[in-house]
């Protein structure tokens, strides 16, 4: 009930009328690449015992809704992210081997952030993800919950209408069930350049 609340305040937000004359909303598209580390936990399997990957290469893309609240905003998100890389196993006999992985996600944080300086952004809040693909190469097998959550911290700087950012990013799907594993992202890096228009942007 929680999450659906969470998603549900998430898009209302993103997608509530824009006042352009009063100049409080800003929306933007955003895209940006990412780096991140993975790992599974909890398997399960009488064979392999942790699983875990570095230097995930990503992308990300999307829509964001900023409520400029004076020096104070608000600014749900809604993306779609894929990463893709390569995992290692690790056996419970000792031996060590990797496959390629790759996965993609709809992602929908909801930032709290405050304007400084004019130009600087610092924001953090909470992050809903569902993971609509994954593929194992060599062990397609592994079920993980699609629903999950996480955070997201970060900075950009605005100048007019082109906003540059950095964030840090850490998800977790994790199942109630005893069939599927703790799937987790814990450190993504992102670097993202987005377009604004409306108040806080030159593009109207």
């Amino acid at each position: 009930m929680k999450t659906k609340t969470f998603i549900i305040a998430s898009l209302v937000l993103l997608l509530c009328p824009i006042d352009q004359q009063a100049q409080t909303f800003t929306t933007g598209i955003t895209a940006g690449v990412s780096t991140t580390s993975v790992n599974f936990s909890n398997i399960g399997n009488n064979f392999t015992n942790a699983i875990k990957g570095k230097n995930i290469m990503g992308f990300e893309g999307g829509l964001f809704e900023r409520i400029n609240l004076g020096p104070v905003f608000i600014k749900p998100m809604l993306l779609v992210s894929y990463q893709g890389g390569t995992i290692t196993f690790y056996n419970n006999d000792g031996s060590v081997n990797s496959s390629k992985f790759n996965y993609g996600r709809v992602e929908v944080p909801l930032l709290f952030g405050v304007k400084i300086l004019e130009l600087l952004r610092i924001e953090a809040g909470p992050v809903y993800n569902w993971i609509y693909t994954k593929q194992i190469e060599k062990d397609n097998s592994i079920k993980v919950d699609p629903s999950g959550l996480g955070y997201r911290v970060g900075a950009n700087v605005e100048f007019g209408f082109l906003n540059l950012g950095l964030a840090y990013q850490g998800l977790t799907n994790k199942s109630a069930g005893t069939s599927a594993a703790t799937f987790k992202s814990p450190n993504e890096l992102i670097f993202s350049v987005a377009l604004c228009f409306g108040g806080g942007g030159k593009i109207k």
